[in-house]
């Protein structure tokens, strides 16, 4: 586990030195749809459908499907692989993502706190002005989820935080930011079948020598067939 933690603790204390003397901020939102279906008892399918727009609800920005499927490891870690279709829309122009991915996904319940995370490797094909780029990033997620009510209540919410770096990779080895994400919220579950995480995300993206501050809220949905 420690050899986990020491490149998050590396990249997250990295970041915290570093400056902008330019600043872009936007105020979004973000909906999600997780349909899984399980194969068997350590396989599932899942279906994810984004909606994320601009100035809240006022303008589009992206849309995303994400199908994959997860393999698990044992109790705490498992394995997943997927595809993305993103279309990303600016006022200037559109710009069409297709990438593949596969993702290390672990988790570690401490008494009542469970600290969680994954790793996912990306390789990225996009299309923008008519003219294609092919790239790779990783990214590195940890978190943590803390139950708000006394006791095993089956419906006591949940408080989530997480953060997420996203790095550029060259050379197979990452080198350069890309952005980081950071979120507060809470998740509820509704019933055996579905639960919902909701709540604050900040985005910090590199824009060259500035960077892109967005606001978001962040829905998901999470619904088992």
């Amino acid at each position: 586990m420690k050899k986990i933690l020491y490149p998050f603790t590396f990249i997250l204390l990295s970041l915290l030195s570093w400056h902008s003397s330019a600043q872009e901020r936007q105020d979004n939102a973000w909906k999600a749809l997780f349909t899984d279906y399980s194969l068997s008892s350590s396989t599932t399918l899942r279906l994810e459908t984004h909606v994320r727009t601009r100035q809240f609800f006022a303008e589009n920005d992206q849309y995303l499907i994400r199908p994959s499927v997860s393999f698990k490891l044992g109790n705490n870690t498992a394995f997943a692989t997927g595809y993305t279709l993103i279309s990303s829309n600016t006022p200037q122009d559109r710009t069409i993502e297709n990438n593949l991915w596969q993702q290390f996904n672990f988790s570690l319940p401490i008494k009542r706190v469970n600290y969680f995370g994954w790793i996912r490797l990306e390789q990225r094909w996009q299309s923008k002005n008519n003219e294609n780029s092919y790239g790779a990033r990783i990214r590195f997620r940890t978190g943590f989820q803390f139950p708000l009510g006394k006791g095993e209540k089956t419906f006591s919410p949940q408080l989530v935080v997480f953060n997420e770096v996203f790095m550029h990779l060259k050379d197979n080895f990452p080198y350069e930011f890309n952005q980081n994400w950071t979120f507060f919220g809470f998740q509820q579950k509704i019933n055996n079948k579905m639960r919902l995480l909701t709540g604050f995300q900040r985005n910090t993206i590199a824009k060259g020598n500035t960077f892109l501050h967005k606001n978001i809220w962040s829905s998901l949905l999470f619904y088992k067939l």
